[in-house]
């Protein structure tokens, strides 16, 4: 007998980000919206668990996953936006691409070949990290895709409580999360001009600090949030980040988020933006020159009761998609009366 076609509670199904259908490379379409995530968090030098970020990413999605399947209308209480997501969103879950967690050149070469890939199907890439020095071989993967298709730059915007400029480490070598910025600078990825940080604040390396001023990098620290707002300071970094580009790679560390709100992270903050200020700051980035979103740093092995990182991340994910997958009216539809 067939499999009835009712919906199921949020618990239930094969675990797929929302649970949109699974698919592979060759089932990518141009303007689709492709999950995948990246197991790997051994650049850590905190505390390992962001690998399991993905499949906590997706299972958390499930709480939306209703009324995305039924086509149902959701109203924003505060602004009275209604919202129905279309029941069958362009998207695919590729699943988690490969990595091998003692052999990051092979693992560098794996990831930025499926970004590639996916990118150059005219795909839009959503990662779910990992650690944010996956971003090293992403964003190459991402700039090889733009210039195949006749583009020259690519912009970046970091959101994050660090900056990632650091030098070789004495135990890790190159291969730690604190040098993702200035691998992806040195490895002529993205001109450091197009390159915007969002939300640096607390202690750093000293030599990081002189490096950013070196570069006449655009960081935006948590003080200018509290000055300018959330909102301003976005549109800034999509002006800077984008100015000659042809696409922009946006990475999203949980970090940037205050630990009140975000314990589950690999070294949760004293201080941060606030959980709204970081989903207020996707709505700048959807209709943005945004080609590709990494989420990195969410670890659901600290904080394995209440799920608030993965539920952040999530719909943050949700906000900067939603546009791409649903439709928005000032008021919900009225059924007629009969």
């Amino acid at each position: 007998m067939p499999l009835n076609k009712d919906p199921l509670p949020m618990f239930a199904g094969i675990l797929t980000f929302l649970r949109v259908p699974h698919g592979d490379l060759e089932d990518l379409q141009e303007g689709m919206i492709a999950i995948a995530g990246v197991t790997y968090d051994l650049s850590n030098t905190a505390r390992i668990g962001s690998r399991f970020g993905p499949r906590n990413m997706r299972e958390t999605s499930t709480f939306y996953a209703g009324s995305i399947e039924t086509g149902s209308e959701v109203i924003e209480v505060t602004t009275k936006e209604v919202v129905r997501y279309n029941p069958k969103p362009r998207m695919l879950d590729l699943g988690d691409l490969n990595v091998y967690p003692v052999d990051w050149p092979k693992t560098e070469a794996s990831l930025r070949r499926a970004m590639r890939e996916i990118t150059r199907r005219g795909a839009f890439p959503v990662i779910l990290g990992g650690d944010n020095f996956i971003t090293t071989a992403l964003i190459q993967g991402y700039k090889d895709a733009v210039v195949a298709k006749g583009g020259r730059r690519v912009g970046y915007i970091q959101l994050s409580r660090n900056l990632d400029l650091g030098k070789e480490d004495p135990v890790w070598g190159n291969v730690w999360r604190g040098a993702t910025a200035r691998q992806i600078i040195e490895m002529g990825a993205v001109d450091p001009r197009n390159m915007v940080w969002v939300g640096p604040h607390g202690y750093v390396r000293a030599e990081e600090w002189v490096y950013a001023q070196e570069l006449n990098a655009r960081v935006f620290t948590l003080k200018d949030i509290r000055k300018q707002g959330i909102l301003p300071v976005m549109r800034q970094a999509v002006d800077i980040a984008g100015a000659g580009c042809d696409g922009i790679y946006v990475s999203v560390d949980l970090d940037v988020v205050d630990g009140c709100y975000t314990a589950g992270t690999a070294v949760p903050n004293l201080d941060g933006v606030r959980d709204v200020e970081l989903v207020d700051a996707m709505d700048v980035l959807w209709d943005a020159k945004v080609g590709a979103v990494g989420v990195v740093g969410v670890n659901p092995t600290v904080e394995f009761v209440y799920h608030t990182s993965q539920r952040i991340a999530v719909t943050a994910i949700l906000r900067l998609i939603a546009p791409r997958i649903a439709a928005v009216s000032p008021t919900p539809s009225v059924p007629a009366r009969t």
